[in-house]
Order: C-alpha cells, then structure tokens, then sequence
C-alpha cells in the first residue's frame, strides 16, 4: 500500500523487509524473518505475484504490497452476511460491509497497470549492428596485411621499363656495332662487339638505377592503400555509432514511456487507496453517529443491497486502448485480447466500437 509501506526489494533491509516476511509466511511460504531481502525472500515475491498474476519482478512495491496486505489483514469488524448493526441505517451498514472486505484497485488503477505492464511488450530488440560482419572483415584484412617488401619481378611498372630499356639497348648495341663494322670496311671485330655490348649495358644501368624511384613509389603505394583501408574501417565505425545511437534513442524513449506510465500508475493508485481509506473513515465515523442517535435501536435490515455494475470510466477506457495498442503493435494480440475479454462485460456500444476499430486496425477482429 503506497500510503504505509516502502518499496523494498533485492539487497534491501530492515523493518519494512521482516513485515514483508511475515506477511508471506501467512501465505504459505517459510522464510526466516530476519530483515534481510535475500535470495529465498526474493523468489517468494515472484512466486507470489505470479501465483496471483502481479507484476513479475521479484520487488515489493506498491502492487505487491496491497494484494499481499488486503489478502492478510482481516475486517475491523465482521459485519459480512446478513449481520445487523444496531442503529446503523442500511445504506451505512451496507457501505461497510464493502469496504471492509479490503481495498480493491478501481478500474482505472487496474487499466493504468495494465498500460504499465504493456509497455514492456514496446521494448526495443537488443542492438544488432548492420556493419558489424563488414568491420570485422576489414580488421582482419588490415592485421592480416604483410609488411612491405619491393620486388622488381613483381612490379609491373619495373617491367614496362626493362622492356623498354631492353630495346632501347638492343637497338643501340646494334647501332654502335654497325658504326664500327662501317670503320673497318664493313666486317665485324671485337671492337665492335665490345662497344655494342658497353652501348646496351649503358640502357641496363639506367634502369637499375631507376631501382629506388620505383621502390619509393612501390611504398607510397603500399602506404595509400593502407591509409585507405583505414580511412573505410572508419567510415564504418562512424555510421555503426549512428546506428547505435538512433538504437539507444529509441531504447531512451522506451524507458521514459515505461517509466511515465509506472508513475502514473503509482500515482493513481495512491490517490485511489487514498480515497478508499477516507471513505471507510467516514462510514465508520458516520456508524458511530448513527449509533450514538439510536439507542441501540436497531436501524437496517441486515441486507447487503446488490453491486450495480457499472460501465468503464472513461479514463480507463483511454488507458486500456493504449495497453492494447502496446500489445497489438509488438505483435502480442494474445494479451490484447484478455483485456479486451476481461472488461468486455462493462464496455459502453462506443466504447465496443472503438475497441472493435482498435483491433482492425492492426488486422485483428474482436468480439465484444
């Protein structure tokens, strides 16, 4: 109950935790009344509030608290059955066997629970990241990748060039040769020879020393490449924290839904036990009056007038749309029927048709 027990729950201790354990040692359970929320104290309270369709989260709180106190609290006085109260006027006497049967939550308290428990029907998936199969391929990629080494046979452009060179010194090798074999009336010497050979072997030592140029810009390549393996692993790691982030955006709105409609419900669940405490106050006050007036004369017939059946109010027939509609778009059209079952009995025809319209709205039909 909001208005006189404390929320308490795993790792909590104190008076509230041993009312609590004795509380669910009359129902049943063997605890040790000790003050100490453990384990066993723990699966107590979600046995309890599952045996008795309550929140399931193992934490007595205001739920909890009153289904579990109501169910173990007896009436101030018996005045259930056909009992009559000396000098209390039936409408008094009937108002009290009412109320002192216990509290229980109205339509709008139960209606706004519901909207609680529905949300979590909302919650976000757990965070699958899009990029995640690409990022781990590039960083094997990248950690993977040999270090540099330069090797002519394997560098096209190096090839390009000993092939040009090659020709190059052929062609002046026999060019040199034919000028010496002119110098000596057109027949070949070893001097010929020996200059056509310097001829090519001066195209062969222009390309070894083109050796470093290509090896520096093997590495600048080398280098680029890396630089551009980075530059896309980063570009990846930038848009998976967008799309993280647009997850935890969702996953914050999530919370701030749940956590509003949990304080709603706290709320109007105090004002509603709030409420019914001040009425039972006045009817046992206006018992006493009626009473002391009396004489001990008796005043009621002892009969309990019958509870008129009225309709939903229309806050809770507000927060049961939304509780359907939580359970309908996360796809649970399960538990959106129970409601629409459980409260079908005191719907309004406008109030059916705009639950019927609800249901066809996400491809569901209803019957209420």
């Amino acid at each position: 109950m909001a208005s006189t027990y404390q929320t308490v729950s795993y790792g909590s201790t104190g008076s509230a935790v041993r009312k609590l354990q004795t509380a669910l040692n009359k129902k049943g359970y063997t605890l040790d009344v000790d003050g100490i929320f453990g384990d066993k104290t723990r699966a107590a309270v979600r046995d309890y509030q599952k045996k008795n369709k309550l929140l399931l989260d193992g934490i007595a709180g205001n739920e909890t608290w009153s289904h579990l106190m109501q169910s173990v609290t007896k009436p101030t006085k018996a005045t259930t059955g056909k009992q009559v109260l000396s000098g209390v006027s039936d409408e008094t006497a009937d108002a009290l066997r009412r109320l002192e049967k216990g509290y229980a939550p109205s339509d709008d308290v139960r209606a706004a629970q519901a909207v609680w428990q529905s949300t979590e029907s909302t919650r976000p998936g757990a965070y699958q990241s899009p990029y995640a199969r690409q990022m781990a391929a590039l960083y094997k990629e990248i950690q993977n990748r040999p270090d540099f080494a330069y090797d002519p046979a394997q560098d096209a452009l190096y090839q390009r060039y000993a092939a040009l060179y090659t020709r190059q010194g052929q062609q002046a090798m026999a060019d040199t040769m034919g000028e010496a074999a002119a110098l000596t009336g057109g027949y070949g010497s070893s001097y010929a020879q020996s200059a056509g050979q310097q001829a090519y072997g001066a195209y062969l030592q222009e390309l070894n020393d083109l050796l470093p140029e290509l090896a520096a810009n093997a590495r600048e390549q080398y280098d680029a490449q890396g630089e551009a393996l980075l530059a896309q692993y980063g570009l990846l790691e930038d848009r998976e924290q967008q799309a993280y982030g647009r997850w935890q955006d969702k996953m914050d709105v999530w919370q701030e839904d749940r956590d509003a409609a949990r304080d709603a419900y706290t709320a109007l669940q105090k004002q509603d036990y709030d409420a019914y405490e001040t009425l039972l106050g006045h009817y046992l006050s206006k018992a006493k009056t009626e009473q002391s007036a009396s004489d001990g004369k008796q005043a009621n017939t002892g009969k309990t007038a019958a509870a008129k059946k009225s309709s939903l109010s229309s806050t809770a027939s507000e927060s049961l749309q939304r509780a359907m509609k939580n359970y309908l778009a996360s796809g649970n059209s399960a538990a959106a029927l129970r409601l629409a079952s459980q409260y079908k009995g005191r719907m309004t025809a406008g109030q059916k048709k705009t639950f019927t319209k609800l249901f066809s709205k996400y491809g569901k039909t209803v019957k209420l």
